[in-house]
């Protein structure tokens, strides 16, 4: 089932500074006891926004986090910049098809923004709840992209160094497959 974000974007708040991460340096997957909430710091700095779901241009970010884990909470800390006559309201992310989020709700204009959203949202605690559960693979595919593309095949929007995506999660019971997501942490982008 699809279900925007845009409106918890909208009342997390305003824009804020923000924080750190740097790509490559993924922080190791959690080693708690199943049940335990654990949180993964994502760094998007540089990620591009392209196209319209879907498109081949569109980036994806590939995160490994165990297989079966249920993600039940998502922060952001974001610096974003529009290309052209791009607006900050149009840059989206989707997280498997679960949940979308546009950090810049509202912000019908180009320019350049930080947003925060002021620390971990839960998704279970909503009236109708967002939480999601990663496959077998354990893999968070995140793909950015435009809801309105103003010219194809270009960038639209850049998030900016200090970027990054707070992903909180319930450690699943080991088992076979989830084991295999102790190996470590495999960060990738790729385009579509």
């Amino acid at each position: 089932m699809k279900i925007a974000i845009t409106a918890i974007a909208a009342f997390a708040g305003a824009a804020t500074a923000s924080p750190y991460f740097t790509a490559g340096n993924a922080q190791s997957v959690s080693s708690a006891p199943a049940g335990a909430l654990a949180t993964l710091t994502i760094d998007i700095s540089g990620v591009n926004s392209w196209d319209l779901q879907l498109d081949a241009d569109n980036e994806v970010l590939m995160q490994s986090v165990l297989a079966n884990a249920n993600i039940v909470g998502i922060g952001w800390d974001v610096n974003l910049a529009t290309v052209g006559a791009s607006w900050l309201s149009e840059a989206t992310m989707n997280f498997e098809d679960a949940l979308f989020l546009t950090v810049g709700i509202g912000d019908d204009f180009a320019g350049t923004a930080s947003y925060s959203s002021g620390g971990i949202l839960d998704l279970t605690a909503l009236t109708t709840p967002l939480d999601f559960f990663l496959g077998a693979d354990g893999i968070l595919d995140i793909e950015f992209f435009e809801s309105f593309d103003d010219v194809a095949d270009e960038i639209d929007a850049t998030f900016g160094q200090g970027s990054s995506l707070q992903i909180q999660y319930v450690v699943p019971a080991p088992g076979a497959v989830a084991m295999l997501g102790l190996g470590g942490l495999v960060a990738g982008r790729r385009r579509r």
